[in-house]
Parts: C-alpha cells; structure tokens; sequence
C-alpha cells in the first residue's frame, strides 16, 4: 500500500484499499460538480477513472 492512503487505510482497512485500487468509475460531467467528484474519487484511490464531458471551453463556462 502506498503510503499517501495509510491514514485513509485506518478507516476502510487494506483489503478495501485494494478494491478502490481495482474499481473503476466514470464521471459524466467535469463542470463545477464533477471536477469536486472526480478529486475525492482520485484521493480515494480509485484505480481507473473515465471523464466524459461534450460541453466546449468558453469564457462563460
């Protein structure tokens, strides 16, 4: 286990470290949301994360 999850590691034990490590997640909608969402599931651990967003870069947005 790499040592950046040892504190989350004391809440959801190794064996669940694990299955984060091996779970994979997609993510529709990267905006205000969705950008939050996606952190918390990287600092979590999860191993595969998918992003999907049609919206285009514009200064409104």
């Amino acid at each position: 286990m790499k040592q950046i999850f040892s504190r989350f590691a004391m809440l959801v034990g190794e064996e669940g470290i694990e299955k984060l490590n091996k779970s994979s997640v997609i993510v529709f909608g990267i905006g205000g949301v969705g950008s939050y969402v996606v952190e918390s599931l990287v600092r979590s651990g999860i191993g595969k994360i998918t992003m999907v967003d049609f919206d285009e870069i514009s200064e409104s947005n």
